[in-house]
């Protein structure tokens, strides 16, 4: 006889109601459930440090990659002076610079980068990459940047250049295998348009340049054109390569490529300015504040 309250056969007895107990999970189970399986932790630290490891490597090639970009910027895409000489005899080169012990040094720190570290690098890359490999490159990654070009475009205003950009990028992105090589150039009605970023775009918009500071390796820019810098780097398909997409290694080969590939552009010009100039800093920040007000101003 069982009375209320007892259990038989893990069935429990209240009264004239009877309920099921639920059997005890075994205890390989509640260990599955409840407790880290120790094969687990190596894996989980290795794709911890493998994520720290492609962190820490995408963001010294980021910061190489922003230098070269902003030095392509002030140099490779600057047009002839005699294209913009009206422009720039009635204006002053003059800008804030309340930073410039700060600017100086790293002026000096990152010409000192690109002269021991930058052009050695690239001169042994240049020797084993064609000029036709580098030229095509060049066409590549010029395409890429296809979002940044329109989207400041549109921002502008400038709706025929942004129809060209867009028309340029379909063709060279389909005809010109990836835009590995500049289909649309031979096409008289799809012309290059004036570069456009969103430095220049907020310039546009009446937004002062602000003051003027060198970054280390980023080089020369304007608060404003330092804003405008970061916007581009999100607009960039290049910033979302992650080892989701390419392994590691691709992705920073990828960074390195571009970076060294664009100084075909600037080395020249560069060499150029410096070799011409009474006071190195001086020179270097005013045809920055020159260029990029001659940009915006067309």
């Amino acid at each position: 006889m069982i009375t209320d309250g007892g259990s038989l056969n893990g069935v429990i007895i209240l009264g004239s109601s009877t309920k099921p107990v639920p059997p005890a999970p075994p205890p390989l189970l509640i260990r599955n459930l409840y407790l880290p399986q120790q094969q687990d932790t190596p894996m989980f630290l290795g794709v911890i440090s493998h994520q720290r490891s492609f962190i820490a490597a995408r963001i010294l090639c980021t910061a190489i990659l922003l230098f070269w970009m902003q030095a392509t910027t002030t140099f490779a895409a600057t047009p002839s002076l005699d294209e913009d000489d009206a422009y720039l005899n009635t204006v002053s080169p003059i800008v804030s610079d309340p930073l410039e012990s700060w600017n100086r040094a790293m002026h000096g720190f990152n010409d000192a980068m690109l002269e021991n570290v930058a052009r050695p690098v690239y001169k042994g890359y240049a020797f084993i990459t064609p000029q036709i490999m580098r030229t095509g490159f060049k066409n590549a990654f010029h395409n890429l940047l296809f979002p940044v070009r329109f989207v400041s475009n549109v921002l502008q205003g400038k709706g025929r250049a942004a129809g060209v950009e867009m028309s340029r990028f379909i063709l060279n992105s389909t005809a010109g295998l990836g835009g590995f090589i500049d289909v649309a150039k031979s096409h008289k009605p799809i012309v290059p348009v004036d570069e456009e970023d969103m430095g220049q775009t907020f310039g546009v918009w009446g937004i002062g340049e602000g003051f003027y500071i060198v970054w280390p390796f980023l080089g020369p820019s304007t608060l404003r054109d330092s804003t405008g810098k970061l916007v581009d780097y999100f607009l960039d398909p290049v910033t979302y390569i992650s080892p989701t997409v390419a392994p590691t290694g691709l992705s920073i080969g990828i960074a390195a490529v571009r970076t060294f590939n664009s100084l075909d552009d600037i080395l020249d010009q560069y060499d150029a300015l410096k070799g011409t100039a009474v006071e190195p800093y001086s020179s270097f920040r005013d045809a920055y504040i020159q260029h990029r007000r001659a940009k915006i101003a067309k």
